[in-house]
């Protein structure tokens, strides 16, 4: 599902087809590659995808068919994961090479910075046209990735957006040609890179303490917000959700 390589610049590929989407197992993988970017050898990191997609987001189908244990399992490593990634003190580059929807756009959120590849690909922050409130792992990551005035509209509406639109509101820092995305990707990495290790990790960290001390507090006493994702109303919105996504896919 990722594949790693451990360079200066170290490489991290969702693999996953048809759309890289997001379950347990992924959450699992990137603790473990993120223990594994913390090697000395490794001065920055570029998360990219394959195909059409950088993520389309959480396997909604899968997810919610846990058992409530394993649900309960899920929520931790989600918000272990995208926190832990938010917090990596390395310089970390997004380079959007597709489709970036819901949990794949706040997959890109927790990055320094995020190249889309101009094209058909589209960004944005679905979950409120699923039924899904914002965990607080989410919230945070969007609210200081995404601040400026625009913010609102992404997490009420739930649009979609090519990549031109999705830079203008602030869900990516630069539209790049596909056929650059990743030279251009690993050179804003090692510019990043030169920085002192240590200097770097301080500014990261000091810019983002208040969204990083709301994270630790939400995993430390609980998020309600997972709460709303176990009722039966949340489960049938996403069926619902199911059902139009299969309707609109036989209509095609």
């Amino acid at each position: 599902m990722l594949r790693c390589d451990l360079d200066r610049i170290a490489v991290v590929t969702l693999d996953r087809p048809p759309a890289n989407a997001l379950n347990r197992e992924f959450f699992d993988e990137l603790l473990d590659v993120i223990a594994r970017l913390r090697a000395p050898t490794v001065r920055a990191v570029v998360i990219t995808g394959t195909g059409r997609f950088f993520s389309a987001g959480l396997d909604l189908f899968q997810v919610f068919a846990y058992g409530p244990d394993d649900f309960t399992a899920f929520t931790a490593r989600f918000d272990e994961g995208f926190g832990t990634l938010f917090a990596f003190p390395k310089p970390v580059v997004a380079a959007v090479n597709g489709h970036a929807i819901a949990g794949g756009a706040v997959l890109a959120a927790c990055a320094d910075v995020r190249l889309v590849a101009d094209g058909d690909g589209r960004m944005g922050l679905t979950e409120v046209q699923v039924g899904l409130p914002f965990p607080v792992s989410v919230l945070e990551t969007v609210r200081y990735s995404c601040a400026g005035p625009a913010l609102q509209e992404l997490l009420y509406l739930g649009r979609t957006y090519p990549p031109r639109e999705a830079h203008a509101r602030r869900l990516a820092d630069e539209v790049v040609a596909p056929a650059e995305l990743m030279t251009r990707a690993v050179a804003v990495a090692e510019e990043l890179a030169g920085a002192p290790p240590a200097a770097f990790a301080g500014i990261k960290i000091s810019l983002r303490a208040d969204a990083l001390r709301r994270l630790d507090a939400a995993r430390r006493d609980g998020d309600p917000v997972w709460d709303i994702w176990r009722t039966p109303e949340t489960h049938a919105a996403v069926e619902a959700y199911r059902a139009r996504t299969l309707g609109s896919k036989a209509r095609r």
